[in-house]
């Protein structure tokens, strides 16, 4: 079984300008310059994330949350903080992970950002799960369900929906198990995710073995 953490980030700081308020108030020309740097930092965090190049990203991932910081950007700050986590999590140090997390989770409600907490609760389940420590992944996966519904993203609702399942069947409640899964797939179907279906698919496989 394979638990399905929510690396959105990556892709959202790539695609959306980051915007961030200074104060003194700069000049355009220092607010341009300061949002490149982000950008091409998060190009940077996102490439060495997805290469699976842990150390490096971690690096890079610091200097965000340093900018993060220095600006006062809840959302950056939170962003910056679930990607540490998902890079120790990568590093098979799950309790590092987890201390990233929850420090990103009350960050991104004061933000707002919805996605984000979604995104925290998820990942904050699955470094429990990987911990051994069942019911509490359970219960913050439970907690993030209703958040990624509400937020429509598919793939992180069939990612929420899979590891549920995961609990139940690590706790020998195949048919729950089963349900969850079935569910998993078809929305992870219509997200046109061909990878997540597959990872879903193998899991459901295994629950006849």
């Amino acid at each position: 079984m394979k638990i399905l953490i929510d690396p959105f980030l990556i892709i959202s700081l790539c695609l959306t300008p980051v915007m961030i308020t200074l104060n003194p108030q700069p000049s355009w020309a220092q607010r341009e310059s300061i949002e490149t740097t982000i950008q091409q930092l998060s190009e940077q965090a996102k490439t060495q994330t997805e290469q699976r190049q842990s150390e490096k990203a971690i690096e890079t991932w610091q200097r965000i949350l340093e900018l993060a910081l220095q600006y006062d950007k809840k959302s950056l700050q939170a962003f910056a903080l679930v990607g540490l986590g998902l890079n120790y999590q990568e590093l098979k140090q799950p309790s590092k992970a987890l201390e990233y997390y929850q420090e990103a989770l009350p960050i991104a409600q004061q933000a707002g950002d919805r996605r984000v907490v979604g995104a925290a609760l998820n990942n904050i389940g699955a470094a429990y799960q990987n911990l051994g420590q069942y019911q509490q992944a359970l219960d913050y996966y439970e907690r993030a369900l209703p958040i990624t519904q509400e937020v429509d993203q598919l793939a992180d609702i069939a990612k929420n929906l899979n590891n549920i399942g995961e609990i139940h069947s690590l706790n020998g409640q195949k048919g729950n198990a089963l349900q969850y899964y079935q569910e998993a797939l078809f929305i992870a179907q219509k997200s046109g995710d061909p990878l997540l279906e597959q990872e879903i698919r193998n899991n459901i496989a295994e629950i006849g073995n």
